[in-house]
């Protein structure tokens, strides 16, 4: 695929941007056109990000789509190789994308981390602060 600039894009392993909100829309029942009126995205902006065309997608527009396709933005962010904002990826799309895990090893490392975090946090408290029973 080439950009704007002329340059190739190597095709990562895995789901890449594209593909995510392509499946994303298709799996809505959405037209790019209904997404366009949804999200406020232009139709050209979204057949370019749903085709990888972009080397640095703009981050308004996935944010945009992210809400509009009920969509975790982070997970937008990693797959368009973009600096992770402030909220938290999924920890599927982190392993793939933040550290390079093979799709096959994805399942099985993310039960072991799961069962980590529990072992460590038996108990979560839900919305509050770690200081609560101090209180």
């Amino acid at each position: 695929m080439i950009d704007k600039n002329n340059t190739q894009h190597q095709r990562r392993p895995g789901l890449t941007l594209g593909e995510c909100l392509t499946q994303a829309r298709e799996q809505a029942g959405l037209s790019r056109r209904q997404l366009e009126r949804l999200s406020g995205v232009g139709r050209m902006n979204i057949t370019r990000l749903e085709t990888d065309w972009y080397h640095q997608p703009p981050a308004d527009d996935l944010v945009r789509l992210a809400r509009a396709l009920e969509l975790n933005d982070t997970d937008l962010f990693l797959l368009a190789g973009l600096p992770v904002p402030a909220q938290g990826a999924s920890l599927e799309v982190m392993l793939r994308k933040g550290y390079g895990v093979a799709d096959q090893d994805v399942p099985e490392l993310t039960r072991e981390i799961e069962a980590l975090i529990a072992q460590h946090n038996p108990q979560p408290q839900k919305g509050g602060n770690a200081d609560e029973s101090t209180r």
